[in-house]
């Protein structure tokens, strides 16, 4: 558990609101939004009394609500709170009235109390007591939603302040993936995003009735976590409304979206099946262009003051080549900044940056942001798995033939992709398995639901009439009766009374039946796919047992994603039942 110094520093870039210098930033365009006569609070008493002369009229948001909001504290990418804007000058005159507050009382609080605190840049504001520690208190601050932050000055709360509710609304977005989540957290772009937040206006319209509120974000009629979206995986900064260079993207790909298919030259950087770059044969031959471009110029004019979202020419501080650049923030007490390379759809720290030429600050970039088209929404474990068979076919895609086709324009675009002919959809999704053969959770056979398998049972099914045979032919293929049902066997020799068979299309069981008959000619030759597999696990963590009890003599479906393709031993493979990933389900118990 970190202590609560480490919960402090780690809190102040969350904070935002609370820092006087964002304040300062913001506080005009805060004015520009905010009329007096639309206010829905009313002022405190500008006298010197300690108490509130009007108590604020405080509704909480309900579904159809559409509010202008300041986003006051990031929990994350999805998770946020917002402060109605007609609210701002009622928790400004808050904090001012707490600063001149003389508290008599010098209880300690205790946990779920309210209180006045003061934050590390000496304003007071209401809090939440979540702990005490030897440090000091744990503290929520209520108006704002800042959770977790220490603080060892603290008074008690005006009875009148402490009615008022807190003026902080827990808010969410309803499409964000964990990817999404960890790259931003991994790239460090929530000042970036707070950034953003606090420097324009957001109306929030609210799609539930209950904490969290499921929300909408919205800036000049453009959805803010598209916005986002452009930031965290295209490197465009928010605050840029008219990028050259995403513009030159868009022309290139309504082009490639009226032809058929375009070809790939490559695939990468990969992250998952909804998040990848390709570089077709077209942007090619634009990013040799653009590397001959930045290697014949001679002089370069100095950027020393770049903004964030120009586009530069900058260094890269790990290679120390020149590459063209999105400037998206400057570091403190340094000259470097972090950059999203635009041509590698990476982000990097960079240095020495320079003025483009016309034509580097007007080409399209040479890797498109695609995600597949995938009809059904997969989730969960099946998903993961999905994700990292895809990553395998892409690397093993190398010197293959590859093309895309655009399904729609956007970030990212929607494509089918061709690896060799097929679709790789065809190839990641996941597939119907019984496993026919359980020896070894790292060494099975399993049955596809193929297309063979299903003529199979359909011919069987529909023949009304089968032709008996009394002298079958070793290893030949024939049909009998089991179970009311009939099924291909393969013969395998006379016993006493009876014909000993093979079963062909599941478990191969060895069983004595006493009546054969013709196979229809149009099942002769159809063959089920059988696959080699391993689950890939460490054999002393994992029972053997479970496996074969769970596998139930092939008797139960499974979903079957092949996360490595190994033709010559056997592929791993994550099974799945019910959606739900069968290794915790064999995993040995602790003693």
């Amino acid at each position: 558990m970190k202590n609560p110094e480490e919960n402090l520093n780690n809190s102040k870039n969350m904070v935002g609101k609370l820092k006087n210098d964002v304040i300062d930033e913001v506080v005009t365009e805060i004015s520009t939004l905010l009329s007096f006569e639309n206010s829905q609070t009313e002022e405190l008493d500008s006298s010197n009394s300690n108490h509130v002369k009007y108590i604020p009229i405080l509704n909480k948001p309900v579904l159809g609500d559409v509010w202008n909001v300041y986003v006051s504290n990031i929990n994350s990418l999805k998770y946020f709170h917002v402060q109605n804007m007609n609210n701002y000058e009622y928790i400004q005159s808050i904090s001012s009235k707490l600063n001149k507050y003389d508290s008599t009382s010098k209880k300690l609080p205790k946990v779920g109390h309210l209180i006045a605190a003061r934050h590390h840049n000496g304003t007071w504001y209401r809090a939440k007591v979540q702990s005490i520690t030897e440090l000091g208190l744990i503290v929520c601050y209520i108006d704002f939603g800042v959770s977790k932050v220490l603080i060892t000055a603290y008074k008690d709360l005006p009875k009148e302040l402490a009615s008022i509710k807190p003026m902080a609304y827990h808010c969410y977005f309803k499409s964000v993936s964990k990817e999404d989540e960890n790259k931003l957290s991994v790239l460090d772009l929530f000042d970036s995003i707070y950034k953003y937040y606090c420097s324009y206006k957001i109306t929030a319209t609210f799609l539930s009735n209950n904490d969290p509120y499921l929300v909408t974000l919205s800036h000049n009629g453009k959805d803010v976590q598209d916005i986002l979206y452009d930031l965290i995986w295209d490197g465009i900064a928010p605050s840029i409304s008219d990028d050259p260079i995403n513009h030159a993207k868009l022309i290139m790909l309504n082009k490639m979206f009226s032809s058929s298919k375009t070809g790939v030259v490559l695939v990468e950087p990969s992250f998952s099946k909804n998040h990848f770059y390709v570089e077709t044969e077209f942007s090619y031959q634009i990013g040799k262009t653009i590397i001959t471009e930045i290697e014949s110029q001679t002089k370069w004019i100095p950027v020393l003051h770049p903004e964030e979202g120009q586009i530069v020419i900058a260094k890269n501080t790990n290679d120390l080549k020149l590459y063209r650049a999105r400037v998206i923030k400057k570091y403190e007490d340094s000259e470097e900044h972090k950059c999203f390379l635009i041509d590698c759809a990476v982000f990097e720290n960079c240095f020495e940056m320079f003025e483009p030429t016309v034509y580097l600050r007007t080409a399209p970039p040479v890797k498109i942001h695609c995600s597949l088209d995938i009809s059904i929404n997969f989730s969960g474990d099946i998903l993961e798995s999905m994700n990292l068979a895809f990553i395998n076919e892409i690397a093993e895609s190398k010197g293959k033939s590859k093309f895309i086709k655009i399904k729609k324009i956007g970030n990212p675009c929607i494509i089918d992709l061709e690896i060799s002919g097929l679709n790789i959809i065809q190839v990641i999704k996941p597939c119907e398995v019984r496993v026919i053969n359980d020896k070894h959770f790292n060494s099975f056979k399993v049955r596809l639901n193929s297309s063979g398998t299903k003529k199979i049972s359909d011919v069987l099914k529909s023949t009304k009439n089968f032709f008996p045979i009394s002298n079958p032919e070793f290893f030949q293929l024939y049909v009998t009766k089991i179970d009311q049902q009939y099924k291909r066997v393969k013969y395998m020799g006379q016993f006493e009374e009876g014909f000993k068979v093979m079963l062909v299309d599941e478990v191969p069981t060895k069983i004595i039946v006493y009546e054969l008959y013709a196979i229809p000619k149009s099942i002769i030759n159809v063959k089920t796919t059988d696959l080699y597999c391993s689950l890939g696990l460490n054999i002393t963590d994992y029972s053997n047992k479970l496996f074969i009890d769970i596998c139930n003599n092939g008797n139960v479906k499974f979903k079957m994603v092949v996360i490595t393709n190994d033709h010559i031993n056997s592929h791993i493979v994550k099974l799945f039942l019910n959606s739900k990933d069968i290794t915790p389900m064999i995993c040995n118990q602790p003693s």
